[in-house]
C-alpha cells in the first residue's frame, strides 16, 4: 500500500519471541527490587505489562503466552516460598487465580478492541480514497484526462503502477498503451492485456490465465462490450479475493462509468 500508518508491527513468531524477552527482562528487573516494593506490586507492574502488549499490535497469542508466564513467575519466584509453585496463603492462592484471569481477559479484549479500531480506520480510510477519485474524476475534462487522473489516484492509494489499453475495433486491441500510462508492457504483458479484452474477463498476475506477468488485467466492460483494458502491477502480497483486491476492484468499478462517458469509441 502506497498509503500506511506507522505502527509497530511484527509477525506472530516475532511477537511470541518479543513478548517472551520483555517479560523475562522485567522478571529479572522485578525480582531484585521485590524486597522494596514487594510481591504484590510485582503482580500490578506484570499486569500492566500484558495490558501494554496490544499497544503495540501484538495479538491474542502472545498475549495469552505472557499471561501465563506472568501467572508462573509470580508464583515461581515471588510468592513466598520462593522458588516452588508451593502457595501457603490461601488469599495469595486466589490472588494468582484473579491475576490470570484478569490477564488474559483484559488482554484479550484489548487486543480485540484494536482490532476493531483498525477495521474502522481502514473503512474510513478507503471511503476517503473514493470520495477522493471520484471528486478527481468529476473534474475531468476528457478522455485523456480521465486516464491520467485514475492512474495518479491507483498509484497514490496502492502505490501500484498501472496502463491502459484502447480498442481499434470490435474485436482487436490496439498494441500501443496511452500515454497516461504509467506502467510499460513488455510482450507477454500485451499477450494477457489482449486476453483479457477478447476473453472479457481478469487476466495475468493472480489468475489462472497468461500466467508470468507483473501486471493483472481488467476488462472495462459496459454494456456486453469491452471498452478497454486496465493493467496493474500489484504486489506479490495481494491475493485474488483477498479485501485489498476487493478494494482495487471497487476502485477500478468506479473509473468504468468515465470512461464511457468520455471515450470516443462506439459498438459497430
Amino acid at each position: 500500500m502506497k498509503t500506511q500508518n506507522i505502527t509497530f508491527s511484527f509477525s506472530t513468531p516475532r511477537q511470541y519471541f518479543f513478548s517472551t524477552v520483555i517479560l523475562f527482562i522485567f522478571i529479572i528487573i522485578l525480582y531484585y527490587i521485590q524486597d522494596i516494593i514487594g510481591y504484590q506490586t510485582v503482580s500490578l507492574i506484570l499486569l500492566l505489562i500484558i495490558f501494554l502488549l496490544p499497544l503495540f499490535n501484538f495479538e491474542r497469542g502472545p498475549i495469552i503466552l505472557s499471561a501465563i508466564i506472568s501467572a508462573l513467575a509470580w508464583d515461581y519466584y515471588f510468592i513466598p516460598p520462593h522458588f516452588t509453585m508451593h502457595i501457603d496463603k490461601a488469599e495469595d492462592v486466589v490472588t494468582l487465580f484473579m491475576f490470570f484471569i484478569v490477564a488474559v481477559t483484559n488482554g484479550v479484549l484489548t487486543a480485540r478492541l484494536k482490532v476493531q479500531k483498525n477495521d474502522m480506520f481502514e473503512k474510513e480510510r478507503r471511503l476517503n480514497a473514493l470520495y477522493r477519485l471520484l471528486k478527481d474524476l468529476s473534474g475531468g475534462n476528457d478522455l485523456d484526462d480521465i486516464l491520467r487522473k485514475s492512474v495518479q489516484n491507483i498509484y497514490k492509494v496502492f502505490g501500484f503502477e498501472s496502463v491502459f489499453f484502447s480498442p481499434e475495433s470490435q474485436n482487436k486491441l490496439k498494441r500501443e498503451p496511452h500515454p497516461a500510462s504509467n506502467f510499460k508492457p513488455d510482450d507477454m504483458e500485451w499477450i494477457a492485456a489482449e486476453a483479457s479484452f477478447k476473453n472479457k474477463t481478469e487476466t495475468g498476475k493472480t489468475t489462472n490465465t497468461v500466467q508470468g506477468t507483473e501486471a493483472m488485467y481488467f476488462p472495462i466492460n459496459i454494456n456486453d462490450s469491452v471498452f478497454c483494458v486496465i493493467g496493474i502491477k500489484i504486489n506479490d502480497d495481494i491475493k485474488a479475493g483477498s479485501a485489498e483486491m476487493e478494494f482495487l476492484m471497487s476502485f477500478i468499478r468506479e473509473i468504468t462509468p468515465f470512461i464511457e462517458k468520455y471515450l470516443n469509441y462506439s459498438k459497430p
